[in-house]
């Protein structure tokens, strides 16, 4: 993808950096990277320096080619959703081109520059057509698209009694020839993967993966507070959508044991994935994850099934082909006896305005928990804060968050 070197500068915003708010600040970029940022009216000035050079980009405040003002609006970096199934109709494990393309649209409308397309349990075929259609969206990678991160694969190595609204019937054990055809199939591709640790040759698979590059993330679990501290061992990193489909504490002969939700709130080395959209989890809960956890260490996702950015109605929830039909009221999708949820249909900019508005949360952290976070979780370097250097990966909104625009290298997509 080649670099618009066309410079812009936006002014009159409410800048979000990693650790606060830049009220009336400017940014220039140009060349599809953040050259600079700086307060309005104050002498500090940071600019970027070419690299190699050791003198000072050309593009300077004051000649910038085109002018952008936010009108008081926050500036802050793409949100990236590292859980995410699909929306706009969509669904990643369709198999199609058309579903992936409507589902990475959705959620760009909604300040998503950067996402993990997510699996459900599946057969090896669908398994290897997510890997290839992967591939072939990374090939082609364009500026009004989002960017990708590699997949999420959540399941199939977890566990039945917490398989929640997965297929039961593609549940697999985690054995060597699946951990073999993985690696192989999803060499490139796969990024993350969710998967219970306390199932046989489950550290085993984890150290694999890790060895491989893969993250490895706790969820769909019914493991005790052992497991999951063998698990950190074995290089798990992460706890998938903390509380849904997974065990908590228990009494066994008058003792209180704990489960993954204890170990996952008491253990710092596990981020943990929050599905921040006020119906999975309630805002007590919520301040209580963060009193917990500490914000830096929340990850928000979606998990959002392909009805998100739709009306109400019946959908699939995973593949037109093995899905199920699921019920969606515009906030929450549940199954079919709505006794349980079957996915989100949240979009980005309903997490953060969940976090900020119903659990009182900076609005500088609740952005962090869509940006910085996930973006450190992956390594990602270049993406994810606001700073001279980094990739202009960029979303405009107001104090509710309504997105106003969106851009990724710089270039306007919404």
């Amino acid at each position: 993808m080649g670099e618009n070197m066309e410079s812009t500068l936006f002014i009159n915003g409410k800048i979000i950096l990693q650790d606060g708010i830049l009220e009336q600040g400017k940014l220039l970029v140009a060349g599809g990277r953040i050259r600079g940022i700086r307060p309005a009216e104050g002498e500090r000035e940071v600019r970027w320096q070419a690299e190699n050079t050791g003198g000072e980009e050309k593009h300077v405040f004051e000649t910038a080619d085109k002018v952008v003002d936010l009108q008081g609006r926050y500036l802050a970096p793409g949100f990236i959703d590292i859980h995410v199934h699909g929306g706009g109709g969509g669904d990643f494990m369709d198999g199609k081109r058309d579903s992936w393309q409507r589902a990475m649209d959705a959620h760009l409308r909604h300040g998503t520059t950067s996402l993990c397309p997510t699996t459900l349990t599946a057969s090896m075929e669908e398994m290897e057509k997510v890997f290839s259609l992967y591939r072939m969206f990374c090939r082609e990678q364009k500026p009004f698209r989002s960017r990708l991160l590699g997949v999420h694969m959540e399941g199939p190595c977890i566990a039945e009694s917490m398989k929640g609204a997965q297929n039961a019937k593609y549940i697999r054990k985690p054995v060597e020839a699946l951990t073999r055809w993985l690696l192989e199939k999803g060499a490139g591709a796969l990024r993350i993967m969710t998967a219970a640790p306390e199932l046989e040759n489950a550290g085993e698979m984890a150290r694999q993966f890790r060895e491989a590059g893969v993250l490895m993330s706790v969820g769909h679990s019914d493991g005790r507070l052992e497991d999951v501290e063998q698990a950190v061992h074995d290089g798990y990193t992460m706890v998938t959508h903390l509380y849904s489909s997974m065990s908590a504490i228990v009494r066994e002969n008058g003792m209180r044991r704990p489960g993954v939700l204890e170990a996952a709130l008491l253990m710092d080395e596990l981020d943990v994935e929050v599905i921040g959209d006020g119906m999975h989890l309630p805002a007590s809960l919520l301040k209580l994850i963060i009193k917990t956890k500490g914000a830096e260490h929340v990850i928000l996702v979606t998990d959002a099934m392909r009805a998100a950015d739709l009306p109400s109605g019946y959908y699939k929830l995973g593949s037109l082909k093995e899905g199920q039909t699921v019920w969606s009221d515009g906030k929450v999708a549940r199954m079919p006896d709505e006794n349980s949820f079957a996915g989100s249909v949240a979009t980005a900019d309903r997490l953060i305005r969940v976090m900020h508005e119903e659990a009182g949360v900076p609005m500088w952290q609740a952005v962090n928990m869509m940006s910085r976070n996930p973006a450190r979780a992956l390594g990602e370097k270049e993406i994810g804060v606001l700073e001279p250097g980094k990739k202009a990966d960029l979303v405009s909104f107001d104090e509710h968050v309504r997105i106003h625009s969106v851009y990724r290298d710089g270039v306007k997509v919404i």
